[in-house]
């Protein structure tokens, strides 16, 4: 494996003997020297109190801002909007200034959460009645006029036949309204979103409610419609992560800090450079699928694998050492990879059931058979999802392809709830032993995935991305139980590295080290910062 923690420098408390090495002492001296004197002319040439990373940044000439018309979001960082050809889209938010990894750049709340049947399902005619049923329909829509499609040039393309549209614009819009109409004219849904805009005195007509549906096709997420989030664009190499934060509840959404979504950078974004996301969720989908999404959903081709410039994630997609091929207007149903991904679809839908049940259960304090039965369901899963990354490996014959980290994160998030649920029924088992559940093979089962994802996550998502946290913290907290109850399992798990105590004990230290290191970047200062920039 990749040494993983080469990104944090030496560690100064190792009691690892360092082998002296005298040509490498005088190369290490030489370099140091160049440094030192580049170092010394750079400062030489600015003045006495400037920082050098301030007059560097003064020599970039920013592209002039855009404005963007949305009421102002709870949080806006360092960043802009800014219209330029070097964007996709030629228009997204850039930094302002260098901004290290766990920057926060935007906080907001969606204009509309996606009720519960619409979620992970593909959007349609009942989104639209949907948003017109919400108590707020009318300002929600009048505030989505903006979203691209915006509501102006689709009047200009479509109701008053504009012939100035572009490549995009006529792919994007005119062409997708066509097939709309061809699909829902006089359809009964349509019918009913019309008259419910006319039950609140809302003047809009089919265009608007094709026009309304693209919107949310291209600028909508998993949990509902941002505006100020529409403006990042995508990257499957991103550079930010959008998610909400845990302690963002809708149990209080009279207040103002709860319901927010936030976005913080996972490396380091230079100033000037273009601020992304990966609209793919989850992320660790071949690229084939990636292709097809894109297309279908937001009608951008992003070409084959083979036009990937980053040759580190064009790896991570290979199949036996290839370029699979991937289609813009269709996924490849034999090939391995949608089969890999239909197995994933159907055990992550399971283990949401799972999750559902045993939740009610637990607050209820139910441990009858049907809870026992559950328990029986989520062990048969984990077993299942250990399965599929051995056979995903040996099918793609890539060890580091992306599914083998969301086959890994399946597996992990599994055998999460199978040992909280162990533990709960343990008694009425002969022993109460946590090896009498399958708890320690379990354990070691997780050490061995979280060694197997590590790597590729790394090279993935960066080495300081909150998801590599998570794996150095499941290491971490796997090592220190199994020392103390199993060890001998740990240290026959197969891996060298975790043959004798003293080395899985420095280990364990290591792994939470880089565990901090990484969550220490990412500060739990939202609500600070919220109302810091209200003032």
């Amino acid at each position: 494996m990749d040494d993983p923690f080469a990104c944090f420098g030496e560690d100064s408390e190792s009691e690892d003997e360092v082998i002296f090495d005298e040509n490498l002492e005088k190369r290490r001296l030489n370099l140091l020297e160049k440094a030192n004197v580049t170092r010394q002319n750079v400062y030489d040439e600015i003045e006495d109190d400037k920082d050098v990373s301030e007059k560097a940044e003064d020599l970039l000439e920013l592209p002039s801002s855009v404005d963007v018309p949305f009421p102002s979001p709870l949080f806006l960082g360092p960043i802009q909007v800014v219209q330029s050809d070097m964007i996709g889209g030629n228009r997204g938010y850039i930094a302002t200034q260098d901004l290290p990894p766990g920057t926060l750049c935007l906080v907001e709340k969606p204009i509309f959460e996606w009720t519960d049947d619409q979620i992970g399902s593909e959007l349609g005619i009942v989104s639209v009645i949907a948003i017109l049923q919400h108590n707020d329909a009318k300002n929600i829509i009048q505030q989505m006029e903006s979203l691209y499609p915006t509501k102006t040039r689709v009047d200009e393309l479509i109701r008053a036949k504009v012939n100035t549209e572009s490549a995009n614009e006529k792919i994007q819009v005119k062409d997708m309204i066509d097939i709309m109409e061809m699909q829902h004219s006089n359809g009964k849904e349509l019918q009913k979103a019309l008259s419910l805009a006319r039950q609140i005195n809302l003047e809009i007509d089919e265009i608007d409610i094709y026009r309304l549906l693209l919107a949310m096709r291209y600028n909508g997420f998993g949990s509902g419609i941002y505006l100020h989030f529409a403006m990042f664009n995508h990257d499957s190499n991103s550079n930010c992560i959008k998610f909400r934060p845990e302690n963002s509840s809708k149990d209080e959404e009279d207040s103002p800090y709860t319901g927010y979504s936030e976005v913080r950078t996972t490396r380091l974004v230079r100033r000037g450079e273009a601020l992304t996301i990966d609209y793919i969720e989850p992320r660790e989908q071949s690229f084939s699928y990636k292709r097809f999404h894109l297309w279908d959903q937001h009608k951008f081709d992003i070409g084959g694998l083979d036009q990937t410039t980053n040759k580190q994630l064009q790896e991570l997609d290979f199949i036996d050492g290839k370029c699979p091929p991937s289609f813009r207007d269709r996924l490849e149903r034999e090939s391995l990879t949608f089969h890999i991904e239909n197995a994933l679809k159907e055990f992550e839908d399971q283990l949401h059931e799972i999750k559902m049940n045993w939740a009610l259960m637990s607050m209820l304090k139910d441990e009858s058979e049907e809870a026992l039965k559950l328990f029986e369901h989520a062990k048969a899963l984990g077993e299942a999802a250990f399965e599929l990354i051995h056979s995903a490996k040996e099918k793609l014959s890539n060890d580091s392809h992306v599914l083998i980290i969301r086959c890994g994160k399946l597996y992990l998030d599994v055998s999460e709830i199978v040992l909280e649920m162990g533990s709960k029924f343990a008694h009425y088992f002969s022993s109460s032993t946590f090896a009498n559940i399958g708890g320690n093979m379990i354990l070691k089962n997780c050490v061995w995935v979280c060694n197997q994802i590590l790597p590729i996550q790394i090279k993935y998502y960066g080495s300081v991305h909150p998801d590599v946290a998570r794996t150095y913290h499941d290491l971490a907290s796997n090592i220190n139980t199994m020392i103390s109850q199993c060890p001998k399992v740990l240290y026959t798990c197969g891996i060298e590295d975790y043959s004798n105590f003293a080395k899985c004990q420095r280990l364990e230290a290591e792994y939470m080290k880089a565990f901090k290191h990484i969550d220490n970047l990412y500060p739990k200062d939202t609500k600070q910062k919220i109302v810091e920039f209200e003032k």
